[in-house]
């Protein structure tokens, strides 16, 4: 059957009313229309404007342009009708879509938020492998350290030389272990500052006046770097040793401050 004017009019101002589409005098219009309206208008407009908020929810970007006013009036005329029995599902079909959409952001936020989790630990757990492994490689050094030393102190025939804090560092002191028979010696030093930037300790053997460099070292932590391994040291005789503070690296004869010295 044909659609009155009236009928059609109203289809239409309804559509464009629940799409925000109307004026401001449009809108008070059709609200005074819709106090008019039949019963079967008003299911209309109660469906159409369920309709419209789930398609805004599913399609927010949609404009409300004639293909969807005209697809708001026969999905609204399709779920009016279906309570007469008529084989419909437009409104059904959205509801679903809605339902589906949401768990399917709620799955989605759910899944980040694990993913993240567990990207978190990861980083947390390849962190501390990290951490761990640094301390193992520190462990394994000052226990190759501490052989060493255990070496030299273990030689059947070791010199012993104690070293005095001269002017520069009064509380200072320092021992040397020396195993001739295998040119190695152990230094002990105490109470010495850190190296300052760009300097060391240089270890000299003093013999008949004339220093010979023994190596040098640097001194970090006062508290923890106490022993020093001398390798290679195949002088002989009798002499003094002494420690002066040279430039990074050492230098071919003394040019810093002593701050220990011991005869033999």
């Amino acid at each position: 059957m044909a659609k009155n004017e009236n009928a059609q009019n109203f289809e239409e101002l309804c559509a464009a009313y629940v799409l925000g589409a109307l004026t401001r005098e449009e809108k008070e219009s059709f609200e005074m229309l819709l106090t008019q309206a039949s019963d079967e208008q008003k299911q209309f407009y109660n469906d159409m404007e369920v309709i419209a908020a789930e398609m805004a929810l599913l399609y927010p970007e949609l404009t409300p342009s004639p293909s969807v006013k005209q697809q708001l009036i026969d999905m609204a005329w399709a779920s009016v009708n279906s309570s007469n029995g008529a084989n419909v599902h437009y409104l059904s079909r959205f509801r679903y879509a809605v339902a589906a959409s949401v768990a399917f952001m709620l799955v989605s936020i759910g899944l980040l938020f694990q993913t993240q989790n567990l990207n978190d630990d990861l980083s947390d757990q390849l962190a501390l492998i990290d951490l761990q492994q640094n301390r193992i490689e520190i462990l394994e050094t000052e226990v190759e350290r501490k052989e060493e030393l255990l070496t030299i102190l273990e030689a059947r025939d070791v010199d012993l030389i104690l070293m005095d804090g001269l002017e520069v560092n009064p509380s200072g002191y320092g021992k040397v272990v020396w195993d001739k028979d295998n040119g190695q010696a152990l230094l002990q030093v105490a109470n010495i500052p850190s190296v300052p930037t760009a300097k060391e300790y240089q270890l000299w053997f003093v013999v008949n006046n004339q220093p010979i460099s023994a190596g040098v070292f640097a001194v970090k932590n006062p508290a923890q770097d106490n022993f020093f391994k001398i390798s290679e040291f195949q002088q002989g005789g009798t002499g003094a040793f002494a420690i002066t503070l040279e430039p990074e690296g050492g230098s071919p004869q003394p040019t810093g401050d002593m701050y220990l010295l011991g005869s033999m």
